[in-house]
């Protein structure tokens, strides 16, 4: 071992990339055209679209496929940090990943609903303040991770039931929230 030390949130990002992303028969990131009523714009890339993120979606589709997954991670990584790096590492991955699929205020709600399911009153107002801070520190992280995944699927549910055209990517939606519980929330 040559004594370098990998980021584990880098890490942590390259398989977000692998749950997001579309692969080219070479495994390299592909462009992907979202489908009708997906929200995120036209085209993605890793979950980079280019709507959400049209600089970084521009970026990456310049780059040479090959280079696309390792940017993709980098770029998840630092748009996440402001509210990853301000929670207990055991939750960082995976909320890293959270906050990746539903942007940061979505996240914090999130965290939030999840509290008070764990009987943690916080006002659910997508802001990562010192309160919500300490509230995390009261409960224990697998519980918060699990009440977290359970409120967005929640949400999931009801944007489906308001939208009948969003009903099309809920057994999609429910993989990728089982994936991230299982693969960040176990480590």
């Amino acid at each position: 071992m040559s004594g370098t030390e990998v980021d584990p949130l880098l890490l942590a990002a390259i398989e977000t990339v692998k749950l997001e992303g579309r692969f080219d028969h070479n495994g390299n990131l592909a462009i992907y055209k979202l489908p009708d009523g997906d929200g995120g714009g036209s085209y993605e890339i890793a979950g980079i679209n280019d709507k959400y993120h049209p600089e970084e979606f521009k970026k990456l589709s310049e780059l040479p496929a090959e280079e696309r997954a390792k940017e993709a991670a980098r770029y998840i990584k630092e748009y996440t940090s402001p509210l990853v790096s301000k929670l207990p590492k055991v939750m960082q991955a995976f909320t890293q990943d959270l906050a990746f699929n539903r942007g940061m205020g979505g996240a914090t709600r999130f965290i939030q609903k999840g509290l008070n399911a764990l009987k943690i009153k916080v006002d659910v107002d997508g802001k990562i303040g010192p309160k919500t801070l300490e509230a995390i520190n009261k409960v224990h992280s697998r519980a918060l991770m699990q009440a977290m995944s359970q409120a967005q699927l929640d949400y999931e549910y009801d944007l489906a039931y308001n939208d009948s055209s969003r009903k099309k990517f809920i057994a999609g939606l429910e993989n990728r929230i089982r994936n991230r519980l299982f693969q960040f929330a176990n480590s």
